[in-house]
């Protein structure tokens, strides 16, 4: 019997016969103890009134996925490609309808995380303790009060911390310990309380240590032999605290302090592996940000965002055939950030908003001949919305201009951007929960500091690549005998032009950034959502297709004309199942991803084969007077499916990990 399967059945008799678990379900159904029934409220997943397909993760359907990351979560919802380079440290970025993982925004309470070095956020950094729920829009979004950077862009994923609910006393206190495979372990603790009649602290901390060593098949001709992932070591530290202040009945400020540091080794392509991989990386991130909401009448409401992060990034190589036999990068990046937003209701039906945010950007590094450029960039927006019980239409302005100055070589030149977008939801048959929805955006991706300026390969002279998506669809949302049940499908037509990509220059040893063209994706989302409200026993269902036919489509002449773009599947599916019980909660997953191609030109040498992923979870919690614990055990790829999301860069097999929680 191995290693993992013995896990599984110790888990599984831990949870079911855990003395004090066994002792209340023979008293509580059979002698003493009537259980009511329960109901149960839950966010929608779904939003059926928005005029984009919205999408929300709640903390009940990441404890039923297992999530660990945020970007665990993401993978089940539809229109979104993980793009995941293997094991907890491994790079995780999201693109959503093809567009790219540069085009889809990461935000944090409502403000945007922005990387200008890479252009990509890598969401593998998020812890999913740390956040109350995910939201992803594909689209415009119906929120007038968002900011303009985030309003600006075509996608975005929202990670919300909440405001903390202390309604049995004046604090709230937890600690998890989590163990798993690859020795892997974890420890969380938070902590929240009041702090006088209007104000209310939160504080969190969390570590975790990886030694990622799992094992892959390696092929080689004929042969294969099984190998253990070299270098793949993770430790991370996150703390952050959070100060939520009442200034009245109509304002709210809130103040977020954050931490977050990492020590990795960075595995290598498996085709160079040989045990050698020696490269390490260390990433520093901390900023303060604050959020401050007022209303001044009851039709106008504003609201203020407030930031300043730095970052700081080491790349070790120990072993290259340079003069000075290693490479050693380091980098700075700091930003600041200020926004303002006035909603104004002009009737009941009628708002507008408008807002502006200005940023300053930089970047620093320890090379001799890094160009250490400054960018300054201000987004603006005005909008206006018309919502009655049946329509609900929106339109939208957003406009950017970007200014730069290096201290090294020339800068690059400044940009000037308008660009609009319309959205539009109409209940067609209000008794059944049908409603149909369309949205056009039109948006502007600016080169990264890297396109531009990275040593040899960056250029200066390239066009910030441009975006337009046009949606359309049908929700159907309702309840039924204590079931809420929610149908929707949207088709999409999105087109980048003037992509950025690096392609050989003089040879194939140096390459460089260019413009190529056009790239164009046909699209298909559609899902099912089951959810019961009621009773002793709960089940959900959640399942989702996406079919993405992503081409490219910048010369008629070139052999990647109508291929399909890399790492893009056709087809893809994911399905969540739960039962919720007042003895034992349990949960099926599963992730499925059609053929794809990790190389422009999509020969056969090239074609990724298709792969799917089982999981499933188990956990109860058990109450008493003095605090809440729940034991769970999570069971992820139960098939022990050897496949790979990045060509040469292998992901786990079956792996366990098991938890406890307490809260006082």
């Amino acid at each position: 019997m191995s290693f993992d399967v013995k896990y599984c059945l110790i888990a599984i008799c831990t949870l079911c016969f855990h003395p004090e678990a066994q002792g209340q379900v023979l008293s509580d159904t059979m002698r003493t103890k009537d259980i009511p029934q329960v109901t149960v409220t839950s966010d929608r997943t779904n939003s059926p009134g928005a005029v984009s397909v919205s999408k929300r993760a709640d903390a009940r359907l990441m404890q039923a996925t297992g999530t660990l990351q945020v970007s665990d979560v993401i993978k089940y919802m539809s229109g979104a490609t993980v793009k995941d380079y293997g094991g907890v440290g491994g790079l995780k970025t999201v693109s959503v309808r093809g567009l790219g993982a540069s085009h889809t925004a990461v935000a944090y309470d409502g403000i945007i995380i922005t990387d200008n070095q890479t252009g990509q956020i890598d969401l593998g950094k998020f812890s999913a303790s740390q956040a109350e729920s995910v939201r992803m829009v594909s689209g415009p979004d119906n929120d007038l009060l968002q900011p303009a950077s985030l309003a600006a862009q075509a996608a975005v994923i929202s990670i919300n911390t909440g405001l903390p609910q202390l309604e049995n006393g004046k604090s709230r206190s937890s600690a998890q310990l989590k163990s798993g495979s690859f020795n892997t372990l974890s420890a969380q603790a938070q902590s929240a309380f009041k702090a006088g009649q209007n104000n209310t602290v939160s504080l969190q901390a969390e570590w975790l240590k990886t030694k990622g060593n799992y094992p892959y098949i390696q092929d080689n001709g004929a042969s294969s032999m099984e190998m253990r992932r070299d270098n793949s070591d993770v430790q991370r530290l996150r703390i952050e605290g959070a100060l939520h202040s009442n200034l009245g009945d109509n304002s709210l400020l809130t103040t977020r302090a954050y931490w977050f540091q990492s020590e990795q080794g960075l595995p290598a392509n498996i085709l160079y592996n040989e045990n050698a991989a020696r490269e390490r990386l260390w990433n520093r991130n901390g900023f303060v940000q604050s959020t401050l909401t007022t209303s001044l009448s009851q039709r106008l409401t504003l609201r203020f965002n407030a930031k300043y992060g730095i970052t700081y990034t080491r790349y070790l190589d120990p072993k290259v055939s340079n003069t000075q036999g290693r490479t050693d990068n380091r980098y700075t990046e700091q930003e600041g950030y200020l926004s303002g937003v006035a909603l104004y209701r002009i009737a009941d039906c009628l708002s507008a908003s408008a807002g502006v945010d200005g940023r300053l950007s930089g970047l620093d590094g320890n090379g001799a001949d890094q160009a250490r450029p400054t960018r300054y960039t201000i987004n603006s927006t005005a909008a206006i919305k018309y919502a009655s019980e049946q329509i609900t239409v929106t339109g939208r302005l957003n406009h950017v201009i970007t200014k730069e100055k290096t201290i090294l070589r020339q800068a690059a030149e400044s940009y000037n951007h308008l660009s609009p977008t319309a959205g539009l939801n109409w209940t067609v048959w209000p008794a059944a929960g049908l409603h149909f929805r369309a949205s056009y955006s039109n948006t502007l991706r600016l080169p990264t500091f890297n396109d531009l300026y990275f040593e040899q390969i960056g250029r200066r002279d390239l066009r910030p690549e441009r975006a337009s998506v046009t949606s359309a669809g049908i929700v159907i949302e309702n309840e039924a005998a204590g079931i809420r049940y929610s149908i929707y499908a949207d088709a999409y037509n999105s087109n980048v032009k003037d992509r950025i990509m690096a392609v050989p220059g003089k040879n194939t040893a140096v390459w460089m950034m260019k413009n190529i063209g056009l790239v164009t994706t046909h699209g298909l989302e559609t899902g099912l959502e089951l959810h019961a409200l009621q009773g002793l026993v709960r089940p959900a269902l959640l399942v989702s297709y996406t079919y993405q036919r992503s081409m490219d489509k910048s010369d008629s002449k070139s052999s990647t004309w109508n291929h399909q773009l890399p790492y893009t599947p056709r087809h893809s599916a994911s399905a969540v199942t739960w039962i919720e019980t007042p003895y034992v909660n349990a949960s099926l997953n599963l992730l499925y991803s059609g053929d794809y191609f990790c190389n422009g030109y999509n020969g056969p040498e090239y074609l990724m084969p298709s792969y799917y992923e089982i999981g499933c979870s188990i956990w109860r919690t058990f109450t008493s007077n003095m605090f809440e614990e729940t034991l769970k055990a999570e069971f992820i790829n139960l098939t022990n499916n050897r496949y790979e999301l990045v060509r040469n860069y292998p992901m786990p097999g079956i792996q366990v990990r098991f938890s406890v929680l307490i809260t006082i």
